[in-house]
């Protein structure tokens, strides 16, 4: 590819209008980015009677989620970010839909060990919580002091204190636990590019190094972490970046790098999202393996990629 050299919103407008076929897809898409699409509210399947009587007291309308039973659609009776009955006790956790969708494709068991590797804020581990029994264990990872001081004061809020914390470089995790996790979460440092549209600042300074880098980063990241897996072991790969040289081109390197030590398994075609985007750079897997969500009023971009660690022979 072409290398672009300059900075700027000039400079993002011109690596970004190339994914695009037509000029008119590409305005609406940079219109629904720069735009807040509207959370969901994710809560803990005990707590739903409690949380139901209270909005029901307050006139507010339930609609549940169609594609996850535990989480509710933000009352049209309430503007946005008011604070609706239920969230100073913390019975519902705000986040947007397609957050849900790494958690489930991890497909986490009672009796599992998981890793969320890159875990920050936490609101992903505080739903993997969720799957995890007696007899499994979570551990969620974030290397800075003061995302983890916010992620333990978050768990202990809505009562996961079961949740050990770790502050480890997570590329290097396996060097002290080779192949002692069930299920593995790599929600990616990553361009996000709804961030960057909604900073002067940082779209001010984007520049497609910035990608090249964050590239490199993310191979690094699922080529350790493979590593800490068990094998059987299921890993998902998720983005909220769009580009593909994130995502699908991540996975491609992933599954050359490892080869028959690895298998792509395609997400649970009951969520939300399409294919991958298709391209010359893609040859190991179709398109529909991997899984895109397109952002709209009420989704964010998310990439999911799910691989499973092959047993030896």
């Amino acid at each position: 590819m072409k290398s672009i050299s300059r900075h700027g919103e000039a400079a993002f407008r011109e690596y970004y209008r190339r994914w695009f076929p037509k000029e008119a897809a590409f305005e609406t898409w940079l219109d629904v980015m720069k735009n807040p699409a509207s959370p969901i509210l994710r809560f803990h399947p005990e707590k739903e009677k409690e949380l139901k009587t209270l909005w029901g007291k307050a006139g507010l309308l339930w609609q549940p989620l169609l594609w996850h039973k535990n989480a509710v659609l933000w009352p049209p009776e309430a503007e946005p970010g008011t604070p609706l009955p239920g969230f100073e006790s913390h019975l519902f956790y705000p986040m947007n839909a397609s957050s849900l969708l790494p958690v489930l494709a991890l497909r986490v068991q009672p009796d599992d060990v998981v890793l969320d590797a890159c875990a920050a804020p936490g609101g992903k581990a505080l739903f993997l919580s969720e799957f995890i029994g007696t007899k499994g264990h979570l551990v969620a990872n974030d290397n800075s002091p003061n995302r983890r001081q916010r992620m333990r004061q978050m768990f202990e809020q809505y009562g996961a204190t079961s949740i050990e914390v770790w502050g480890r470089k997570a590329e290097t995790i396996f060097k002290t636990n080779p192949g002692d996790f069930d299920k593995i979460l790599v929600d990616a440092p990553c361009s996000s590019e709804k961030h960057v549209l909604n900073s002067a600042k940082h779209l001010g300074e984007w520049s497609y190094g910035r990608i090249r880098q964050l590239k490199q980063r993310q191979i690094a990241l699922l080529s350790g972490l493979f590593l800490a897996l068990k094998p059987g072991g299921r890993m998902v790969y998720s983005t909220c970046a769009f580009t593909p040289e994130e995502n699908e081109e991540v996975v491609a390197k992933l599954l050359k790098k490892k080869q028959d030590a690895i298998r792509l398994c395609e997400p649970k075609n009951n969520l939300p999202g399409g294919a991958g985007i298709k391209g010359d750079y893609i040859t190991s897997f179709p398109p529909s393996a991997v899984r895109r969500v397109w952002p709209d009023n009420n989704h964010d971009p998310m990439f999911v990629a799910v691989f499973e660690k092959m047993k030896e022979k």
